[in-house]
């Protein structure tokens, strides 16, 4: 049996003094081996962090508050005794105050907290969050509309953490899940990503050249997944030619052939300038080359 202040939540052993403790697990790509872009990896970790301190204090004071030095909370990283793929322990320790404060009734809003500010907080979100809140407050209807108006406040405030927190999704790895107590409250994909992102995004005002290798593709209705070449992240696409749904188009050749194709595409950008999404217009000459050399993308 582990101490009283031990928590072993399948992740590790560790002295967290009854303070709440979220496992990230980076899945899939890169993360399978255990690696992970180490630039993508800071600007997650920040994120989370970020996410976690702010919520926690919110819970802990009722208070909104942005500044990490001014909050009541630190969130540490932790050892972690056995990984599944690429895992960061994190656990957030009250900086005063007393132990007590920190119940499981505390860790419950808290993990329901954290999976609204990275939900897309439609209205089943926002009912199942006030419910949560009523339960584990038991405080009047009027309160909690309060305390839902702050929150959704603070989800609004945290949208460039959470944007930081999803970096290396679709990159590094194929998503991210976060567990307490060994249990998974949370599992972040391209689509939430992408629910980030859209108000950052920007169209390529130019055509441009892409090589890539193309997983997926319906004939239907042209939508399609590219690997870029260089790259390991699969990213949504949309063929527009009026070829797309011919026989042994160019597009469902190369996909069957496993052949990297040139193609001419506008994008969907981030704020970085990373193509999120392409729109794929016309194949580009010598497309059915096998050995086209590693191309960034150029104007026409």
């Amino acid at each position: 049996m582990p101490p009283k202040d031990t928590v072993n939540n399948g992740l590790t052993s560790v002295q967290t003094h009854e303070f709440p403790v979220i496992g990230i697990r980076f899945e899939g790509n890169n993360a399978e081996q255990r690696e992970l872009d180490l630039n993508q990896l800071g600007q997650s970790i920040q994120g989370f962090a970020r996410i976690l301190a702010v919520s926690a204090h919110f819970l802990k004071t009722s208070k909104l508050s942005k500044h990490l030095d001014a909050l009541d909370v630190q969130v540490v990283a932790v050892p972690v005794a056995e990984h599944h793929c690429y895992e960061v322990l994190a656990v957030v320790k009250s900086i005063v105050g007393s132990r007590e404060l920190w119940s499981c009734v505390f860790g419950a809003l808290l993990t329901t907290l954290v999976q609204y500010v990275l939900s897309r907080r439609d209205k089943d979100e926002m009912k199942y969050l006030s419910e949560a809140l009523q339960q584990a407050l038991r405080n009047n209807q009027g309160t909690v509309d309060k305390l839902t108006d702050t929150i959704n406040k603070m989800a609004d405030a945290l949208r460039p953490a959470a944007r930081q927190a999803l970096t290396p999704i679709d990159r590094s790895c194929k998503n991210i899940d976060l567990y307490a107590s060994g249990e998974k409250f949370a599992e972040l994909s391209g689509d939430h990503k992408r629910a980030f992102a859209d108000a950052d995004l920007a169209i390529s005002d130019h055509t441009a050249v892409y090589a890539g290798l193309i997983s997926e593709f319906d004939m239907t209705t042209g939508s399609c997944k590219v690997t870029l070449d260089g790259d390991v992240a699969r990213i949504p696409a949309q063929v527009t030619d009026p070829i797309f749904n011919r026989p042994n188009n160019p597009y469902v050749e190369a996909m069957a052939a496993m052949r990297m194709l040139r193609f001419v595409a506008k994008a969907e950008l981030n704020s970085d300038g990373e193509p999120l999404k392409l729109y794929i217009s016309d194949t580009a000459e010598n497309s059915r080359s096998s050995t086209n050399p590693p191309l960034t993308p150029q104007s026409d």
